[in-house]
C-alpha cells in the first residue's frame, strides 16, 4: 500500500516528505528490519530490578532505535472542548513491537505472545499540538508513557502494565505509600477488558504504511487561546493519579501526637518508646494478591477490584463519587471507597484488636495456646491469609508474626498479604448460604465458593442485581458474577459476629465454651429481626449499616466503572451489549460502620504506623477517612438511640429527674466485644450554663 500512496503522491525530493490528497506524512523513523525489545519478562525479575530496565529502555527510546513500527502521527484519544481533554489518555503515539504488528497483520487471532509490547508516547493534548513538529521537535515534548507488556505467567489477564515520566524512580513501598506505577494486575485493565480481544484497541489503520487514518475526535480551538486556570479541575489524567503525594504535607494535616501527662501516670506500666523502635504495620503497598495465569485462588486483594469499584470523577464521570462545592469536600460513595475505611476494611490492622489479641496471648501463654488462640482470632480478622493459609496447608498455626512479612520470596507472604486486606471484597462476596445450622458457622466458619464450582476456570463472585454484567471481570480476573439473595441477609453477617470461644483454665485445660460476641443473636431476638416471619419493625443489618441513601438522598449509579458506549469512540471494542452497564437504584453503601470513631481516629493519627493509604488513587481525594468518620458520629447522634428527660420535680430541695434511654440499634448497644462502653452524662445547669452537678 505504501507503493501505490508513492505512485499517487508528489514526492518532494531532498526534503523527505510525502503530500497525498490534502495531508502530510510523517517519513517512518526507522529503515531496519524492527526487532523485539531485548528484555527479560517481567515475571522473572524483582519489580524494581525490572522496572530499573524498562524505564530506562523507554527514556532511551530504545524502541525507537529497534525500528518499531508506529502511529502515523501523533493522535488524539477523545474529544478536546474549552480547555478540557476528554480522552482516555492524553495525545498519544504509539509504537508496536513487531510481536503486536505481525498479530494485527494476522487480524488479531489467537493470544500475543509473551514478550509483545505496547508503547504508548503521551503528550499534552491535543494533537494538533504536533502537527507541524518533526520528529525531533515530537521528541523533545516526549516525557511520558504507558506501557503493556505481555507475560502470560504474571497474572490472568496476562500483562504488565504501568505509567511512566521521565526522571521518576521505580516504585516502593515509603509513606505515604502511593499506589505503585506499574506491575501485574493494575487499574489499567478496566478500560482495557472492553477490547474485542487481548485487551488492546490497537487497530492496524492507526500505523504508518497501513490504509485508512485514525478516529478523529472534535477538537477546539481553546488551546491556541491560553484561558484563566480553572478553579478546580476534577479531571483525573494519568499523570495526575500517578503524582506522588507529599508526605510533608500529609503527615502535617495528622492530629497532633502531644502525650497526655495525666494518661501516662495513670498507666504507667509501660515506658515511652522512641519512635525509631516503634514496630508498624508492613504498608498498603504490600498488599498486592493477584489471581494467577489460570484464574484466581480462594482470594485476591482489594487492589484488584478498587480500578472498578472505586469511585470515579470526569471526564468520564462523576460516578459514585459526589464532587467538591463550596459547601463541603468530595464524597466517595462506591464500595471500595467507603469500605476502605470501615472498620471490616481495617480489619487486619486494627490495633484495637491487636492489642487484645497481645493481650489473651499473654493470658495464656502455656503450651500451644498461644498459637491457638492467635489462628482462632485471625479467623475473622485476617480471614484470607487464614483461610488460604490452610486450604494450602501451609501449617497448623496462622499466627500474628506472619502478619509482619513483606519479602515477596518468603513463602508466606501471599498470606501476609491477604490478612493485612482485613475483610475484603472476596470474603462476603463468596459467601454461600450452606443451610447449616447456626451453630456450624459461627465463629467465622462459614462456607464460600471454591474457584470452579460452578463453571471450570471460573470463580464466582455473589452480588445483590439481577443480569450483572460479566465480561470485565471474567476477562480480568477470572470471576464470574451472579445474582444472591443470601448476600442480603443478616445470617451473612452472624456468623462472625456469633463468637462462641473455648475457656481454658490457668493450667491450659479446655474447660468449656461460651458466648463472646451475639450481636447477631441479638438481632434475632429483637423486634428487627427478618429471618422468621418478620419483627415489629424489620430491618436487616444492611438496612442500618449499607444504607441506600446519603443525608436521606436515595443513591442510584453505576456500580462499576469501565470503558463502555459513554467513552469516546474506539477500534476492536467488545460488542455494546457486554460492556454497557446499568444504573442500579438500591446501590447498598459499604460504610459497614458502628460507632468506630476512636479507632478511625487512631488511622488518622497514626496512618504511618499503621501502613495505611490516606489518598483515594481513583479520585485522587483524600476525604475517605475524615468522611468515615463523619459517617460514623452521624450514625451515633441520628440513629442509634434517643434520650428523654421526662417527669422533673424539684420538691424540699431535691431535684428529681426520669431519663428515658431508647435504643434503636436492633441489638444491644453497646454490642460486640466486651470491652465497650457507653456512658450517659446527665448535667445540671445554672441559669449561666454552669454545671451545678453531674
Amino acid at each position: 500500500m505504501r507503493r501505490i500512496a508513492y505512485s499517487l503522491g508528489l514526492v518532494l525530493v531532498g526534503v523527505g516528505l510525502m503530500v497525498i490528497a490534502g495531508f502530510m506524512l510523517l517519513p517512518s523513523v526507522a529503515a531496519q528490519t524492527p526487532t523485539e525489545s531485548e528484555l527479560p519478562l517481567p515475571s522473572t525479575l524483582p519489580l524494581d530490578e525490572y522496572e530499573q530496565q524498562l524505564f530506562q529502555f523507554l527514556e532511551s527510546k530504545r524502541y525507537q532505535e529497534l525500528g518499531w513500527v508506529r502511529d502515523k502521527r501523533v493522535r488524539d484519544t477523545g474529544p478536546f472542548i474549552d480547555g478540557v481533554s476528554y480522552g482516555t489518555h492524553p495525545a498519544v503515539r504509539i509504537y508496536y513491537s513487531p510481536e503486536v504488528y505481525t498479530w494485527l497483520q494476522n487480524g488479531r487471532e489467537g493470544d500475543l505472545p509473551d514478550g509483545a509490547m505496547i508503547i504508548k508516547e503521551m503528550f499534552p493534548p491535543p494533537a494538533a499540538r504536533y502537527a507541524d513538529m518533526d520528529d525531533a521537535a515530537v521528541n523533545d515534548q516526549l516525557a511520558m508513557w504507558t506501557f503493556m507488556v505481555r507475560d502470560s505467567n504474571g497474572s490472568k489477564d496476562g500483562y504488565f502494565w504501568g505509567f511512566h515520566s521521565t526522571g521518576a524512580g521505580v516504585d516502593n513501598n515509603d509513606y505515604p505509600f502511593n499506589y505503585p506505577d506499574a506491575g501485574f494486575g493494575q487499574y489499567c485493565a478496566r478500560c482495557h477488558a472492553s477490547a474485542e480481544n487481548d485487551f488492546t484497541f490497537a487497530a492496524l489503520r492507526n500505523i504508518e504504511g497501513e490504509p485508512g487514518n485514525p478516529v478523529s475526535y472534535r477538537v477546539d480551538n481553546s488551546w491556541l487561546t491560553p484561558t484563566p486556570e480553572a478553579a478546580e479541575d476534577q479531571t483525573k489524567t494519568h499523570e495526575d493519579l500517578a503524582a506522588d503525594v507529599d508526605p510533608e504535607e500529609l503527615a502535617a494535616g495528622r492530629p497532633a501526637r502531644d502525650i497526655n501527662a495525666d494518661f501516662v501516670e495513670l498507666f504507667d506500666m509501660f515506658g515511652p518508646v522512641a519512635e525509631e523502635n516503634v514496630v508498624s504495620i508492613p504498608p498498603v503497598t504490600y498488599d498486592h494478591v493477584v489471581s494467577g495465569p489460570d484464574g484466581p485462588e480462594q482470594f485476591i486483594t482489594s487492589d484488584q477490584c478498587l480500578s472498578c469499584h472505586d469511585g470515579q470523577t470526569p471526564p468520564f464521570g462523576p460516578n459514585m463519587y459526589l464532587m467538591p462545592t463550596d459547601d463541603q469536600e468530595g464524597v466517595n460513595l462506591s464500595p471500595y471507597g467507603e469500605w476502605n475505611w470501615s472498620m471490616m476494611g481495617l480489619a487486619g490492622r486494627d490495633p484495637i484488636f491487636h492489642a487484645q489479641l497481645e493481650s489473651e496471648v499473654a493470658i495464656h501463654s502455656s503450651g500451644d495456646l498461644p498459637e491457638t488462640i492467635q489462628n482462632l482470632c485471625f479467623r475473622c480478622h485476617g480471614v484470607m491469609g487464614q483461610r488460604q493459609f490452610h486450604i494450602d496447608e501451609a501449617g497448623e498455626y496462622f499466627t500474628q508474626d506472619i502478619l509482619q512479612i513483606t519479602d515477596p520470596d518468603d513463602p508466606h507472604a501471599k498470606y501476609a498479604a491477604l490478612a493485612r486486606d482485613g475483610i475484603s471484597c472476596t470474603v462476603c462476596h463468596q459467601i454461600v448460604d450452606d443451610k447449616q445450622p447456626l451453630q456450624d458457622i459461627l465463629t467465622g466458619q462459614f462456607d464460600v465458593s471454591p474457584p470452579g464450582a460452578d463453571e471450570p476456570g471460573l470463580s464466582t463472585i455473589y452480588g445483590p442485581f439481577d443480569d450483572p454484567l460479566t465480561r470485565p471481570m471474567q476477562e480480568t480476573l477470572g470471576m464470574k458474577p451472579v445474582q444472591s439473595d443470601y448476600i442480603q441477609t443478616s445470617r451473612l453477617c452472624g456468623s462472625c459476629h456469633t463468637i462462641y470461644l473455648p475457656i481454658y483454665d490457668a493450667k491450659g485445660q479446655l474447660v468449656g465454651n461460651d458466648f463472646e460476641q451475639t450481636t447477631y443473636l441479638e438481632w434475632l431476638n429483637s423486634a428487627y429481626q427478618t429471618e422468621f416471619g418478620e419483627g415489629s419493625d424489620p430491618k436487616s443489618c444492611q438496612n442500618c449499616h449499607m444504607t441506600n441513601d446519603y443525608h436521606d438522598q436515595e443513591l442510584a449509579f453505576r456500580i462499576a466503572n469501565i470503558q463502555d458506549q459513554t467513552y469516546p469512540e474506539a477500534d476492536s471494542r467488545a460488542p455494546e451489549a457486554e460492556t454497557t452497564l446499568e444504573i442500579r437504584e438500591g446501590f447498598a453503601r459499604h460504610t459497614l460502620l458502628g460507632i468506630n470513631i476512636f479507632g478511625l481516629e487512631m488511622f488518622n493519627q497514626f496512618d504511618d504506623i499503621l501502613g495505611v493509604r490516606k489518598t483515594d488513587y481513583m479520585t485522587g481525594s483524600a476525604d475517605g477517612l475524615p468522611a468515615a468518620i463523619e459517617a460514623s458520629n452521624r450514625l451515633a447522634t441520628e440513629e442509634t438511640a434517643t434520650v428523654e428527660i421526662e417527669n422533673v420535680t424539684y420538691e424540699d430541695g431535691q431535684l428529681t429527674a426520669e431519663v428515658r434511654l431508647t435504643n434503636h440499634t436492633g441489638h444491644r448497644f453497646p454490642s460486640g466485644a466486651g470491652f465497650r462502653r457507653a456512658f450517659l452524662e446527665f448535667q445540671v445547669l445554672d441559669s449561666n450554663n454552669e454545671v451545678l452537678w453531674a
